[in-house]
This record gives structure tokens, C-alpha cells and sequence, in this order.
């Protein structure tokens, strides 16, 4: 039996999103980059997980019913047909009770969906009263039965950090991953920063092989600095025998024929390393995708700086974003399968 705390970074964010924030499993396939069988198989697991002794008690055949009414993913029919299930089942309506025991402090405002009693239940026989009673106490509250929890859309409140990092990652995957722009991010891009110093890139120039699973190992979020705006992420990813820097942006100053931004690994002006170059669309959005240098774990920070074309800048001059590189924990590491061979 896990708890909440307990379950994969994965697995904890759908669950959020999906009772936190109403979600429903087809929005999450597009957000979190996966199919929606995949969603709906991970959010099932999850409450399998948190009270598996109640679970396979339940019918198999109904299981997955309960846990997407749990979930708030029924309306009509199925939700009709589940809380009719709930009236015929005791170990139906047992899981339900432990879900929502488990889950309840992500029901906003405590709206919990209704789990029916059983048909034909006998209400509680009332004690006939006695001559010169005794003080009697307060008897125990019945179980409040949870408020109908209606859908909502749009609701505000963070995520978790884990749970925003598992949707970054996410975004990441199919958002740059899996789109041929990304490798737009060269090291040292020609016609941009000519030559880039002189600078030789030392890690691995061997493809990586179609297949190859993406291992996630540091992020950090882009923020403006020195009154500049935009954001972003960057992640330190490895594919096969490649580490490569992925970099996403938005909202930044769009480049001109004559600027763009550079991409550092950076932990001051005098100790830098310079990546690449990469212009951005007219709304100011940049991707971009580039391998590191071999010794890239001994920088703290990745930095873009809007530069003139053809400075050759040896150190960053102006800088618009950054982000601090933390490590992702080895359990959330490995969550993608690879795109294909990258050039």
C-alpha cells in the first residue's frame, strides 16, 4: 500500500491534474505528450496502489469504472450506472471510501463525488428511552456524505513541484523532441556566431541510436533577469550516448536580422561556455536543441544573452534569461522513450 507521497512523480501529477484541476484524461494526452489509454492506464494504477487490500475485493470488470468516477472522468450514463453499482456493492463503495480518504486534499473545497449507499439500507434503530436517564454524551457524527463534485475547468493553485516538473519534462518530449526544428540549436552555428572562438565541442559526436531512451538528469526554469521578459525551460537530457541541452522560450524580445540569442552554461562572466545561437519567431518563442561540453556538470547555471550577430562574444554581455540546474531524482530520470536518431 502506497501513499499519495508514495507514487511515482507520474503517476502524482495526473492525479492532481486530473482532481485538482478537472482535467480530464483526453486534455492531459495532449499536455503530458502520451496516448490517452496511457493516461487513463496510469491514473487507474495509481488508485490501485493507494488501497490495493479494498481493490481486489472489487469486481475486475468494475474497477476501472470506480476509479475514473472517483476521478470525476464519468458524466451521464456511466456515472449513472457506476453509482448504481455502488448501491449493490459493499466492496465497491469500501475502495471509494479509502480513495477518497486518500485523495481528499485534492478535491477543492472538499467536493468530493457522492458514493450512494446501499438499496434498501435500514436507517440506525433509535434506543428506547429509560426511566431517569444518565448524562448522555454526544454520539458520534455519521460519516458526512461527500458534496456532488461538479466539473470545473480552469482552476487555479499550484501543482506540486514534482508534478510541474513531470509536466515540463512532458513538454519537453513532445513539444521539442519529437519535432525535427529542435536540432535548429547547433553548437557554434555557422553564419550566426562565425567560428564561435574557436571553441572545440569535446562530447560525444556519435549518433544516437533510433530507440535509445531519453534520461532526464538536470532542470531548471528560465527567468528574466536584468528587467528583461520571457521564460522557459532548459533540461540536461541524455539519448543513447549523447547529453544534450534542451532550451524552450517564450515571450522573449523577438530577434532581429541582426540579433540573436546565445545559449550558455554559465557560473559568472569569466567562467563560461559557450553553446550556440538561435533566433526566435515573431512572437518571441525559441527552441533549440545542442550537445554539452564534457565538463557540463561543473556548471551551476544556463543563461541566454541577446547578442549581435557576428560579435563572436567570448563571455555572455547582456543576460535575459536564466536558470538555476538542479538534478532530477534518479527515479524520475528514465521517463521517455527515444525519437530516433538524432544528426
Amino acid at each position: 500500500m502506497a501513499t499519495f507521497d508514495q507514487l511515482p512523480a507520474e503517476q502524482r501529477a495526473i492525479l492532481e491534474l486530473v482532481v485538482g484541476r478537472g482535467q480530464t484524461y483526453d486534455e492531459l494526452s495532449g499536455m503530458l505528450g502520451m496516448p490517452t489509454a496511457r493516461v487513463r492506464e496510469l491514473a487507474r494504477e495509481a488508485l490501485g496502489d493507494l488501497a490495493p487490500a479494498t481493490a481486489a475485493r472489487v469486481d475486475s470488470d468494475w474497477r476501472g469504472q470506480i476509479a475514473d468516477y472517483v476521478l470525476g472522468q464519468q458524466t451521464g450514463p456511466e456515472s449513472t450506472a457506476t453509482k448504481g453499482h455502488f448501491k449493490r456493492s459493499e466492496p465497491a463503495r469500501a475502495w471509494a471510501y479509502s480513495l477518497l480518504d486518500s485523495l481528499g486534499h485534492l478535491y477543492p473545497n472538499g467536493a468530493m463525488p457522492e458514493i450512494p449507499e446501499a438499496d434498501g439500507a435500514a436507517p440506525t434503530p433509535t434506543p428506547a428511552p429509560v426511566a431517569a436517564p444518565p448524562p448522555r454524551e454526544e454520539p458520534a457524527p455519521a460519516r458526512p456524505q461527500p458534496a456532488v463534485r461538479s466539473p470545473q475547468k480552469g482552476r487555479s493553485g499550484p501543482l506540486s513541484p514534482a508534478a510541474q516538473s513531470v509536466v515540463r519534462r512532458r513538454r519537453i518530449i513532445g513539444g521539442v523532441l519529437a519535432a525535427a526544428v529542435v536540432v535548429v540549436l547547433i553548437l557554434l552555428i555557422t553564419g550566426v556566431f562565425s567560428g564561435g572562438g574557436g571553441k572545440k565541442n569535446t562530447a560525444s559526436t556519435n549518433p544516437t541510436t533510433t530507440g535509445a531512451r531519453t534520461k532526464f538528469l538536470r532542470e531548471g526554469v528560465l527567468r528574466p533577469v536584468n528587467g528583461a521578459k520571457g521564460t522557459g525551460i532548459a533540461v540536461v537530457l541524455q539519448q543513447g550516448n549523447q547529453v544534450q541541452l534542451v532550451v524552450q522560450a517564450t515571450k522573449l524580445q523577438p530577434t532581429t536580422r541582426t540579433t540573436a540569442y546565445e545559449v550558455w552554461l554559465y557560473n559568472s562572466a569569466s567562467d563560461a561556455a559557450q553553446l550556440g545561437a538561435q533566433f526566435t519567431d515573431s512572437a518571441g518563442n525559441l527552441q533549440g536543441r545542442g550537445n554539452v561540453p564534457a565538463n557540463w556538470q561543473s556548471f551551476k547555471y544556463v543563461v541566454l544573452s541577446r547578442e549581435k550577430v557576428g560579435s563572436n562574444p567570448k563571455t555572455p554581455s547582456a543576460l535575459v534569461l536564466r536558470a538555476q540546474l538542479a538534478a532530477i531524482p534518479t527515479s524520475q530520470q528514465g521517463t521517455a522513450p527515444g525519437t530516433g536518431t538524432t544528426p
